[in-house]
């Protein structure tokens, strides 16, 4: 992965994963073991996936999503996830194979958005 940065923001009250490039299952999967943790700490339900400049995710990481990551979200309470979509088709393909029935299956709310600033917008009036 090239870079990746997780907090807390106070202001919005969300926890902000934004992923650029291409990541490792190990990496992945222990970076997202902190949006739980970010989130559960802060008693928070909202988080951003600013993703904008992520590339393919492999399909151990998509099975990681699918079976793993958005149980624990919603064991930790997330109701609201915003996503910034990412700008090149690798990325929006991956995205919408890991997102496929999610919000339905975990009663998550999903919105996408094509900038920050409108899913920061979006989570603070929640």
């Amino acid at each position: 992965m090239n870079t990746t940065i997780t907090f807390y923001d106070d202001e919005i009250g969300a926890t902000i994963w934004e992923i650029a490039g291409v990541a490792s299952f190990h990496y992945f999967k222990t970076v997202s073991e902190i949006t739980h943790v970010l989130r559960t700490t802060n008693n928070s339900v909202k988080q951003i996936n600013c993703i904008k400049s992520m590339k393919v995710l492999s399909d151990e990481i998509l099975d990681f999503i699918k079976d793993e990551y958005f149980q624990k979200a919603q064991e930790s309470e997330l109701k609201y996830f915003a996503f910034v979509i990412p700008k090149n088709d690798e990325g929006q393909s991956s995205m919408e194979i890991a997102n496929t029935g999610a919000a339905e299956k975990w009663g998550i709310r999903i919105r996408y958005f094509t900038n920050k600033k409108d899913a920061v917008n979006w989570l603070a009036s929640k």
